[in-house]
């Protein structure tokens, strides 16, 4: 019987000699008995070392232990200088040994990298490679990397590289240095390499997969947390972006709102000027006045009636032109001049003092032109003073509703009056207001509620301009506005439209981000979207209802803000409706 030793070690495919063995005989002696008998023994306890490094190697999860206890195994079995096992760093990006050596060790190498030339030929060629067959050139193979081959020996000290590859990527390797003998590895030693490689390497790769899990477990809740803050902080750009393209919409209606009343203002002054200019180049005329008392009486009635606006009632415009015209003939029939009597019946038509004709054409019969001139200039003063005070107040009117819209020096949730935000928005968006469309407030009697009143001002602001957007081809548009308590917690505001409505395909739709119906340039799709969140960051509900000619959206909010208080339920606002 012949025992055919046959043992292929990665040779470039080329395999070992076939050794033909006798068959031993029988016949042996006792001390022949005994050697068997010992390497029996010895058999069966490499056998049980062996099942034993398995098991320890199966059941750790740390890489370096793993890749300590295979060194260790080896330095056991096989005569070496050393036993390295290096293992690839995902973090880092090389190679690098496990465990990490001390400092005080210079002769280790610390990393090598993945694009080294006999690195990158080992990934494709699994097995054990010494180093004598590359410089012997044992095969074409090793001909054509032979210079890298022998550059990766030297510069890691080492004599043989036992590969730990999976599907052509590499996963590590072992390094053995020179044997102890000095002599070249043989097939004992090489057989015990084969023996662990294939359980070294599940075991590296499971402990090397698992470390990177328990990495991600670690890491995940705080990469939550990141991820989650980087959404609130993309939602506030987002809300922050909405609002500035809202203000941006509406700072040319402030602008208007602002310039109207300044240049009253401005005007005004240049009027008070002009007024006050003429009276101090004409008190010598007041002399007049002064000596005759029934002059004085007359004129002061006129003056005290212009500037307590005593008259019987304000004149139809289209009767101006008709009286104007008539007076004017009366005043040429008592003896002014046509331009005189034309001038007069114009100040009297455009103050409508007509109740008071006889009194001021006797004060310019006996003053004379210049006491007429100071009357009306004094008339001017007042006239002037009035429109300026005027202009100053819807000055301050909008200033103010800006800075209650714009919330400033207030916290983040404080109570409010709801009311006040709604006409304040309604102050913000009036350039937008078309002419013709009406404002109908049905406001009932709400107490104070707890909320963030910058970003409800958004919501109204949303809500008023798309119910505006949605009436412009629409005969006699008509917004209204309405509120009620809901019950002891909740209150309900109101938006009602008789514009184009909103089709029951894109119901669903428009609380999408960026999704709008407005043309190009007029929205970005994210109002509604926006005002979801707001009112769902309040605990509060927004609903919607729409038919042609009639849209409704309805906010639900709580009293008490926020907090812990519950979402309105659906029953509740089933309830409401009936």
């Amino acid at each position: 019987m012949k025992i055919q030793a046959i043992f292929r070690f990665f040779l470039g495919g080329e395999k070992t000699e076939t050794a033909e063995i006798p068959a031993s005989t029988n016949l042996q002696t006792p001390e022949e008995n005994e050697r068997g008998s010992k390497k029996r023994d010895k058999l069966v306890q490499n056998l049980f070392a062996l099942e034993k490094f398995k098991e320890d190697l199966i059941s750790y999860n740390d890489p370096d232990i793993i890749s300590q206890t295979i060194a260790n195994f080896l330095a056991a079995k096989i005569q070496t200088e050393f036993v390295l096992v290096y293992t690839w760093d995902e973090k880092a990006g090389y190679f690098r040994p496990r465990p990490y050596p001390d400092e005080t060790d210079s002769n280790i190498l610390t990393s090598l990298p993945v694009f080294d030339p006999f690195l990158l030929w080992l990934s494709d060629r699994e097995g054990i490679h010494l180093r004598e067959n590359f410089e012997n050139e044992k095969t074409p193979n090793h001909t054509k990397i032979k210079n890298a081959a022998v550059s990766f020996f030297d510069r890691t000290n080492s004599m043989l590289v036992a590969t730990l590859a999976m599907k052509s990527s590499l996963v590590g390797f072992i390094l053995l240095g020179k044997n102890t003998k000095n002599q070249a590895y043989g097939l004992t030693e090489i057989e015990t390499i084969l023996e662990i490689l294939s359980v070294s390497l599940m075991s590296l790769s499971n402990s090397m997969i698992y470390q990177q899990l328990v990495h991600l477990t670690e890491t995940l809740e705080a990469k939550v947390k990141e991820r989650t803050k980087e959404l609130e902080e993309a939602q506030a750009h987002l809300v922050q972006s909405e609002k500035m393209a809202s203000l941006g919409v509406m700072v040319a209606g402030i602008a208007h709102e602002i310039n109207t009343p300044a240049g009253v203002i401005n005007g005004g002054a240049d009027n008070l000027e002009s007024n006050l200019i003429y009276i101090f180049s004409h008190l010598a005329d007041l002399t007049k006045l002064i000596e005759s008392p029934d002059l004085l009486k007359k004129y002061m009635d006129v003056l005290f009636c212009l500037i307590r606006e005593e008259s019987k009632g304000k004149i139809d415009p289209r009767d101006k032109f008709r009286l104007k015209k008539e007076t004017k003939h009366k005043f040429i029939g008592k003896g002014l001049s046509e331009h005189d009597a034309s001038e007069l019946a114009t100040f009297l038509i455009e103050n409508s003092i007509v109740h008071l004709e006889e009194e001021l054409i006797s004060i310019w019969q006996e003053g004379g032109k210049e006491v007429y001139e100071i009357l009306r200039n004094s008339a001017g003063l007042h006239r002037n003073v009035k429109n300026i005070k005027y202009a100053i107040r819807n000055v301050v009117r909008i200033v103010k509703a800006l800075k209650y819209y714009s919330h400033l020096g207030q916290s983040s949730y404080s109570e409010a009056d709801l009311h006040e935000g709604i006409e304040n928005t309604l102050i913000i968006v009036q350039n937008q207001i078309k002419q013709g469309v009406e404002i109908d407030r049905r406001y009932e009697k709400l107490p104070l509620v707890k909320c963030n009143v910058d970003e409800l001002n958004q919501v109204w602001t949303n809500l008023i301009t798309n119910a505006l957007h949605a009436m412009k081809k629409t005969e006699n548009p008509h917004l209204t506005i309405f509120t009620r308590r809901i019950g002891e917690d909740y209150v309900l505001v109101g938006f009602e439209d008789n514009g184009c409505g909103i089709s029951s395909e894109i119901k669903d739709k428009i609380w999408d981000p960026f999704f709008t119906t407005k043309d190009q340039g007029e929205g970005t799709g994210l109002g509604l979207g926006i005002v979801k969140g707001i009112i769902e960051k309040h605990k509060g509900r927004i609903e919607l209802e729409s038919s042609p000619e009639k849209t409704r959206f309805l906010v639900y909010l709580p009293l008490a803000g926020p907090g812990d208080v519950p979402m309105i339920p659906k029953e509740m606002i089933r309830e409401i409706r009936g």
